[in-house]
């Protein structure tokens, strides 16, 4: 499965060179950056750094065949009622808790700011899911599933890292949804192995924060 297949059939000394190296980078793009974003202010800095990040990502997949692997159909899926079926429990929940505990932000974008509300989701499916998709997704799970000795343990610490890669908004509540859609996302693009099914996943939730009242913790500008 991805760019680190092989290592285990490699000479000793060249498998244990390149599961270092595969455990480098993953430091490097998974906590180095995140933890960057604690340290700096910045928003230009921050701009450049999550271009680079991705800019290598999209390199080194292109090169790996990553993306190749990384079926663009909806064909290979068959699992759209279960995801849907989360998605509406999920949405019913949300909307109780933000009705309940935070009754002025409920549904306040869409019935107090409409175009801003549609263009800022139109922005983010296409320029925020899409791109996390690649990198959390179809690159992490398949470049570095080698050094991970079953699946569960990969989709565990791939949350995580998702999880942490949102330091640049450092909100709890982010924190603990972000992990939480990590592993939702996780386990579709394992079964599925199509970068656009986890990404209409992560847009439907995404968008449900945005629309429900939640955004205002996603750096939502309303």
């Amino acid at each position: 499965m991805g760019g680190g297949d092989g290592i285990a059939s490699k000479p000793a000394g060249a498998a244990r060179a390149q599961q270092i190296g595969l455990i480098l980078e993953l430091v490097v793009l998974y906590l180095l950056i995140p933890a960057y974003f604690l340290a700096e202010d910045g928003r230009v800095e921050r701009t450049v750094v999550i271009l680079a990040g991705l800019a290598y990502v999209i390199v080194q997949s292109r090169r790996l065949r990553i993306l190749r692997r990384s079926s663009l159909g909806l064909a290979r899926f068959s699992r759209w009622n279960g995801v849907l079926g989360v998605f509406g429990a999920f949405a019913l929940s949300s909307t109780i808790a933000v009705a309940t505990f935070a009754p002025e932000l409920l549904f306040r974008a869409p019935r107090y700011h409409p175009r801003l509300w549609v263009t800022f989701l139109a922005v983010y499916c296409l320029l925020s899911v899409y791109p996390q998709a690649l990198v959390f997704r179809a690159y992490f799970l398949e470049r570095y599933a080698p050094l991970f000795p079953n699946a569960s343990l990969l989709v565990a610490v791939n949350s995580v890292l998702f999880a942490w890669a949102h330091t640049i908004i450092d909100h709890p509540l982010v924190y603990a949804l972000a992990f939480c859609g990590g592993i939702l996302f996780a386990v579709t693009y394992l079964e599925s192995r199509s970068i656009t099914v986890t990404s209409l996943e992560h847009a439907l939730y995404g968008a449900w924060l945005f629309t429900v009242g939640l955004g205002t913790y996603f750096a939502f500008p309303v």
